[in-house]
């Protein structure tokens, strides 16, 4: 009786191994090139045809292989005065934008030095990154079903994030901290999903099913029998 429990508890996983195994995977990405900052670039996705193509469980978007490098820079805005500063550091980020968002930054090196009258120094050593990611983030799954594109449409958005330092003495008022540089990468949206059922079960699926019922009906008959 002990082995054909077993082999009936093994057909019963096997059934429901192979239900789940008709979870799908649907991908769509969206290549965003390294850029000057700031600038913006629409990502058209289309929506899941839902329920031609099956049953959409779950959405989720997430930023990879973002890369780009970003600078801290520094203006002084007196017309005869050079000023120092020090820590002067800045943030580039990657977000993408639409009925749901996903965002990546990178801070620079801090930086210390000294600026002339009315200009802007550019001279601080500028971070390379590279590999950053960001997500999976979870849908909203309403907003990802129909036939056409995803409202509102998803922008990816490069730009300086925030800029500070410490001015050194007589620099209020006329010191101003910014910073510079670019960013790209690829968003990724994915939906996971049940495909049509067909209505007729597969024939593996019948006779593991069927083979679990025997053994079980075996095991209730042994019981009873006893």
């Amino acid at each position: 009786m002990k082995t054909i429990k077993i082999f009936a508890l093994m057909a019963l996983v096997c059934v429901l191994l192979t239900s789940s195994a008709y979870a799908s995977v649907l991908t769509q990405t969206c290549i965003i090139p390294v850029t000057g900052v700031p600038y913006t670039q629409n990502c058209v996705m289309n929506q899941f045809n839902q329920p031609t193509a099956g049953t959409l469980t779950s959405v989720s978007l997430s930023l990879t292989n973002v890369s780009g490098d970003v600078l801290p820079e520094q203006t002084n805005i007196s017309t005869t005065t050079t000023l120092t500063f020090t820590n002067s550091t800045a943030t580039i980020g990657l977000s993408l934008t639409g009925p749901d968002s996903v965002s990546v930054s990178q801070g620079s090196t801090p930086c210390s030095g000294s600026i002339g009258p009315s200009s802007t120094n550019i001279s601080c050593a500028p971070l390379a990154f590279s590999g950053l990611s960001a997500g999976p983030v979870s849908g909203t799954l309403a907003s990802y079903i129909g036939t056409g594109t995803i409202t509102p449409t998803f922008v990816a958005s490069g730009q300086i994030l925030s800029a500070s330092g410490a001015g050194g003495p007589g620099s209020a008022g006329l010191l101003f901290f910014g910073g510079d540089g670019a960013i790209g990468g690829t968003f990724t949206l994915t939906y996971n999903y049940n495909p049509p059922q067909t209505g007729t079960p597969e024939p593996a699926t019948m006779a593991m099913l069927g083979s679990a019922l025997i053994g079980l009906g075996l095991i209730g008959r042994k019981r009873f029998v006893g």
